[in-house]
């Protein structure tokens, strides 16, 4: 729980609040779009730094691929097959890969964006490589010893201990508070009922969830726009349809993040069969040495050792996972017709299941491509763990592949011996050598259409759902497809198999995309081979576009309304009219400070997750675990202002949760100008929930009529079991202009009260110093105490003023005579006055009684 957090009852702040009786006038400001800004530009410019320096003590050229969001290098490597990145190991480090990988990535902790290499980077199990006997030391990014979901590094040693390459993807400065606030039963919960609301409505009604609870960890999760969030990951399987799920469910509010099925796309169409089990791994009917009788059983059986022999012999690989795992099949799976026509690698139970074939499909063991091809997805998740989504999943598609027709190694198809064909127009299910299937392919409808693109200009833009195939998995890998078939073709299968593997198993990581994949294949055919093969691999992946089109050039399909990934940057700050201050205490929310909180969640309301400017905001709701949260501040309004204004930034974002979501009423958001008991004074705006478009909006309203008076600015969030939206606020200000003349002193009803009155002046010109704040501390609390924590606060203010035009003032509040007082006085542009003790009011000063005082510029 966060020290500053300040909790209330609800009851007194929101019995009158939600009951607002004047709405104010209001003026919408449209959004306005602002030019992309980089996220990283200061670690950018180190890395470039550095890997100019870097590139200075080598005499063989470096090439680097470049991240263009952080600007810090995924893949570092000499341009010569036999050229060495320059490292001298230390004594220590002398034979210790581990060592020497560490020394290496912290002397250049600049050029990948590193802290600290001891505190960011935890080694991971290594690969061994029997091709060279090179090291491959990888590291998993952590923050506060938290891992980062699909952040890894890997530096690669050759047998002397001398650096070959580096490549990988590491997000730079992440901060974010990674103690949790919801517990992971919680997580599981609001896990699968998202789980619930992504199936279609038939799904839904057969469903059996399996929890996976002992799975449940916490991450964090790196969105697209480079926003780290603490999540609880979630893992949970399916039958009826088959899934293999993880969820990210927001660690500090609940909603969630992200979600995929890793199974999502195994089946391309809906087939009907007969009705068998899903019970896993089912009853034993073969181990080794044996055969069953049953012939489905028997190809599956007979196809399992021949993957096995397969790994072993080509690439001394001792089964999916290097260790010797029991390569466990389940046949004649699925309690639902769909599962006929499907095959699937399940990860988290390390086995496979075929069905029995329907419409579409023979009995799919009867097809030792597709026996090839679904085991080795399980070494892609004992190796590079590719991410199943995007590009990242279409290369683990592509990759399981590349090896079913190296098993099978008669054609370049797959699927060949298991279509039926009618119906299916073509009698295999896929082609390296013609992914389109005859021109059959359609970039503008990609997932009806039959056959995959051949090239980057056929990229399927597709939205990254489980609806979609988790953004083009089984779409877009035929273009690294194509890319192996073409390399094939100039240097023959056997070189291909083992270039290929080298780079699953030594040179990928969890995020790689298909630009990485051809830097890794490049580099693993110089490991092993030499220039021409280098060239033959560059070659195939330029024919397909990887390396010679910038980005993909498909059709683009538009997602649905998400949480927006990069909000625009708001407009550059601007001055203030001359006479008007700021009266909002950290209105963009960068500190704790200012804001009372009521939540009864172990979470801030100022967060991190979606700010407009700087680096937080204020997000209210997110969640159904409370009913009503507030943020407010209270704020005097000099009796002397002529124009008042309350301006603000705020984004509303509709999202419904789990089954409740289906039957959840509306969510509220408010913004309430109300008295310090927190009954309404007005009602700027109520905001409900489904009219949230995920833009930011500028709002104004007048609050002149508040002068002389102390009011609280309320922004509010009520949100029913199901309705999990959010109002994001940022840039909060509240702009108060005074006139040109102090007014006249207000008689006081104690002859022991007078009022301060006087003139702040520029030190250097004599002229008055408009709009600045002075502030006449309580007896006993110095300036220098007050001015601590860069807040002030009702208990330490006794009475303030703002100056004029020509730099007049006079207090709101009198002060009593005989006594001394501390004083504070702060203007744009001028150094602070810190006076502790030194206003003396004399027991016969006249009422007001003058005060005057200088401000020199700051340098």
């Amino acid at each position: 729980m966060l020290a500053s957090l300040k909790r209330h009852r609800f009851g007194a702040l929101i019995s009158g609040l939600m009951a607002a009786l004047l709405v104010v006038q209001l003026w919408p400001v449209a959004p306005v779009e602002f030019a992309f800004r980089p996220l990283f530009a200061p670690v950018a410019a180190h890395a470039s730094h550095a890997f100019t320096a870097l590139a200075a003590r080598t005499t063989t050229p470096l090439l680097a691929a470049w991240d263009a969001r952080t600007g810090i290098p995924t893949f570092l490597v000499p341009a010569t097959p036999d050229g060495r990145l320059p490292y001298t190991p230390t004594a220590a480090e002398i034979g210790d890969p581990l060592a020497i990988a560490r020394g290496f990535l912290d002397r250049e902790r600049a050029l990948f964006g590193l802290r600290s290499v001891a505190a960011e980077l935890r080694p991971l199990p290594p690969e061994p490589d029997r091709q060279l006997g090179f090291h491959h030391i990888r590291f998993e990014q952590v923050a506060n010893g938290v891992p980062v979901f699909g952040r890894r590094l890997i530096v690669h040693l050759d047998p002397a201990g001398q650096v070959v390459a580096v490549n990988g993807h590491f997000e730079p400065g992440i901060a974010v508070e990674t103690q949790p606030a919801i517990a992971p039963q919680a997580a599981m919960t609001i896990a699968l009922g998202h789980i619930w609301q992504e199936l279609e409505p038939d799904e839904r009604m057969r469903v059996q969830f399996t929890p996976l609870p002992d799975r449940t960890s916490l991450m964090i999760y790196v969105r697209a726009d480079g926003h780290a969030v603490l999540v609880w990951s979630v893992r949970v399987l399916t039958t009826a349809p088959l899934g293999e799920w993880q969820v990210f469910v927001h660690a500090r509010r609940g909603s969630v993040v992200h979600a995929i099925d890793q199974l999502a796309g195994a089946k391309r169409r809906r087939t009907y069969t007969a009705n068998n089990t899903t019970r896993l791994p089912g009853r034993l009917l073969a181990e080794e040495g044996e055969l069953p009788r049953d012939a489905i059983a028997r190809a599956a059986h007979e196809g399992a050792g021949k993957v096995y022999d397969y790994y072993f012999n080509t690439h001394q690989r001792d089964s999916f996972d290097g260790r010797g795992g029991a390569m466990v099949s389940t046949v004649s799976y699925g309690s639902d017709p769909e599962d006929a026509d499907n095959a699937a690698w399940i990860s988290e139970l390390k086995q496979m299941i075929y069905g029995n074939g329907g419409r579409l499909f023979r009995p799919l063991p009867y097809g030792l491509d597709v026996i090839g091809h679904e085991f080795t997805h399980g070494v892609i998740d004992a190796t590079a763990q590719l991410i199943y989504e995007n590009q990242s999943g279409a290369l683990n598609e592509s990759y399981a592949d590349v090896f079913a027709v190296m098993i099978d190694r008669d054609d370049w198809l797959i699927g060949e011996d298991v279509v039926k064909s009618p119906p299916y127009p073509v009698a295999h299910l896929r082609s390296m050598a013609d992914p389109t299937l005859g021109g059959r392919y359609d970039a503008r409808d990609p997932l009806r259409s039959v056959g995959q693109p051949a090239t980057m200009n056929e990229y399927a833009n597709l939205p990254n759902t489980r609806r979609t195939d988790n953004g083009g998995v089984h779409v877009n890998s035929g273009i690294p497809n194509r890319a192996a078939y073409l390399l094939a073709q100039q240097i023959g299968r056997e070189k291909v198999e083992r270039i290929y593997y080298r780079t699953l198993t030594q040179y990928l990581t969890p995020s790689s995309n298909f630009a990485d994949a051809a830097a890794a294949t490049a580099r693993a055919a110089a490991d092993l081979y030499g220039q021409t093969e280098v060239a033959a691999v560059r070659d195939a992946f330029a024919a397909v576009g990887i390396t010679s089109t910038a980005t993909p050039g498909g059709p683009v399909v538009q997602p649905p309304d998400t949480l927006p990934n990069t909000p625009p940057m708001p407009p550059a700050a601007q001055s203030l009219p001359p006479g008007c201050s700021d009266l909002i205490v950290n209105g963009g929310f960068e500190a704790e400070g200012g804001w009372e909180q009521v939540t009864s969640l172990d979470a801030s309301l100022i967060d991190p997750e979606l700010p407009r400017s700087g680096k937080r905001s204020a997000w209210l709701g997110g969640t159904d675990q409370e009913s009503f949260q507030l943020i407010y501040q209270d704020v005097r309004i000099p009796a002397n202002a002529t124009s008042v204004e309350l301006r603000y930034a705020r984004l509303v974002h509709f999202e419904l949760s789990g089954i409740a979501g289906l039957f959840a009423g509306e969510a509220f958001f408010s913004v309430v100008i109300a008295d310090t008991r927190t009954n309404p004074l007005a009602t700027v705006e109520r905001i409900q929930s489904s009219d949230g478009d995920d833009t930011w909006r500028d709002r104004r309203a007048d609050a002149s009529q508040y002068a002389g008076k102390t009011v609280r600015i309320v922004f509010a969030a009520e949100n029913p079991r199901g309705n999990i939206s959010s109002m994001f606020v940022d840039d909060v200000a509240l702009i108060v202009c005074t006139t040109g003349n102090a007014p006249s002193t207000p008689p006081v009803n104690n002859n022991d009260l007078v009022f301060l009155q006087g003139t702040i002046s520029d030190a250097d010109s004599g002229r008055g110093v408009r709009g600045a704040q002075i502030f006449i501390l309580k007896p006993g609390i110095t300036a220098r105490q007050a001015a601590a924590d860069d807040t002030l606060t009702p208990d330490e203010v006794l009475t303030m003023a703002i100056a004029d035009d020509n730099g007049g003032f006079r207090t709101e509040q009198p002060v009593l005579r005989g006594q001394s007082y501390s004083v504070i006085v702060v203007a744009r542009g001028y150094r602070t006055i810190l006076s502790d003790g030194e206003l003396r009011i004399p027991a016969t000063a006249a009422n007001p009684y003058r005060v005057d005082a200088q401000m020199r510029r700051s340098r």
